[in-house]
């Protein structure tokens, strides 16, 4: 992958992101465009028809601007170009916008579909970007990769399959992993992947224009079938109706299903007793974040596989600060490799902060944390940072103290004794300190929520 290509990715990346649910748009939008040159002033990107250079143009210019900045650390003008020769003019009749979008999802749905049914093709795809040997195992997996790795050799022997865990923690490399490998070694088997939200939409389509035959027997006669996000099945009864009696056509006649969700079947809200039932007999298997140790792996790993050199001391604190979900760390990883890319600048701990403080702006390191908090309070109470800190026991100085250590307590890990490490105090002094804000907060008017205005503005900062 060279510079270029490598900027856009961790762009569209980022877009996709901030995009959210509105996936449709992002494929419809973002899906062909290319970077074609990058300089101190100007990024030219280029995209195939006129109308996707006139939308990127308008509606999208200001979030593209902001990411590349993310990205690559200084701002540039950005221009929309259409791919190859100019044309003079825009078609006369142009597709309307909600056309698009179905157009583009019927077309990738197609693609995707073409893909898992078509074992001769040699062509590479997505999927061959997420196998169970580029899975990087850990103890807060190692149950679900085994449970989905079997299922793949001998469809059936759990079914469903029902993995759950927070947002990316790996759940959709697991699915893609298993397709991958039935693909391989099954080519003759119908495979049928979708988001829950896809199954829904097709659904609504096929009820409006009064084709649910064709709906059912497509799904019904899948010998794999894996649904990606069921939770969004919630409170949506016909959809429920419908994929209960495809689940059980399949079920009876022994064709595996798994399903993958951000939460177990019994904390799915609206959903009704006979899916329940269903989803619970066969295997669960939960995903957990990633431990320490299995964050680094995957650091390592990931870096590795983009040529990015990173020294195993910045990658222990990349491990340590990047603690939410495996998105997570390949944001920063990919930000870092753009960056790197392109100034041909080494990865130190301050890049690192900086990305972290693009892609996280919660993740703050502590140190940098509690400076924040003392100068805060510091400028509240009107008094230094050196005086919070010492042994003087004045009414102001001896409110600042108390407020500053429950911030820290508040907005950091650090363990009582450490805090009070910070003021040359014990830790029955950190915990009385604590207790007095409590107090305020019961008994006088308005204090908490002048408390919460502060920790905004430190949080803001």
């Amino acid at each position: 992958m060279d510079e270029l290509s490598g900027i856009v990715e961790s762009l569209k990346s980022e877009i996709k992101t901030k995009l959210g649910p509105a996936k449709s748009i992002f494929d419809l939008w973002f899906g062909d465009l290319k970077l074609s040159s990058l300089d101190e002033e100007c990024a030219v990107f280029t995209t195939p028809s006129p109308l996707k250079k006139n939308i990127l143009s308008t509606k999208y210019i200001d979030i593209i601007k902001e990411t590349l900045f993310g990205i690559i650390g200084f701002s540039v003008e950005v221009k929309i170009e259409k791919e190859g020769p100019a044309e003079t003019k825009l078609p006369e009749k142009e597709t309307t916008f909600d056309e698009e979008i179905l157009l583009e999802s019927e077309r990738r749905e197609k693609k995707i579909e073409e893909i898992l049914n078509n074992p001769s093709s040699e062509k590479k795809t997505v999927l061959d970007e997420y196998t169970f040997d580029n899975f990087v195992e850990g103890t807060s997996n190692k149950f679900a990769k085994a449970a989905c790795f079997a299922v793949a050799n001998d469809p059936c022997v759990y079914n469903p399959l029902f993995i759950w865990g927070h947002s990316g923690l790996g759940k959709t490399h697991l699915l893609y992993a298993v397709m991958n490998h039935i693909k391989k070694n099954n080519p003759g088997l119908k495979i049928i992947y979708k988001k829950c939200e896809t199954f829904m939409n097709e659904l609504i389509d096929a009820i409006g224009n009064h084709e649910t035959g064709p709906f059912k027997e497509k799904y019904r006669s899948a010998d794999v079938l894996l649904i990606d996000d069921i939770q969004f099945i919630s409170g949506k009864e016909s959809t429920q109706e419908e994929f209960f009696h495809t689940f059980s056509a399949l079920y009876e006649s022994e064709k595996q299903i798994i399903l993958t969700s951000d939460r177990p079947p019994m904390e799915i809200k609206h959903l009704t007793d006979r899916l329940r039932t269903r989803f619970e007999g066969g295997l669960i298997a939960d995903v957990q974040p990633p431990s320490f140790e299995l964050r680094t792996a995957i650091i390592r790993k990931k870096s590795d596989s983009m040529g990015l050199s990173v020294s195993n001391e910045l990658v222990d604190y990349m491990a340590e600060r990047l603690n939410n979900n495996i998105r997570q760390i390949e944001g920063v990883l990919k930000k870092l490799y753009a960056v790197s890319s392109l100034t041909g600048a080494e990865v130190t701990k301050e890049s690192i902060d900086q990305i972290i403080s693009i892609v996280d702006p919660g993740n703050v390191p502590t140190d940098i944390m509690i400076e924040r908090i003392l100068t805060a309070v510091s400028k509240k109470y009107g008094v230094s940072v050196e005086d919070i800190k010492s042994r003087k026991r004045n009414d102001t100085i001896s409110n600042a103290r108390h407020t500053a250590i429950y911030i820290i307590r508040k907005l950091t890990d650090l363990s009582l004794k450490d805090i009070g490490k910070i003021f040359d105090r014990n830790h029955a002094t950190v915990i009385s300190s604590i207790d007095n804000i409590g107090v305020n907060i019961r008994t006088i008017k308005n204090y908490e929520s002048e408390l919460e205005k502060l920790i905004k503005e430190i949080k803001d900062v």
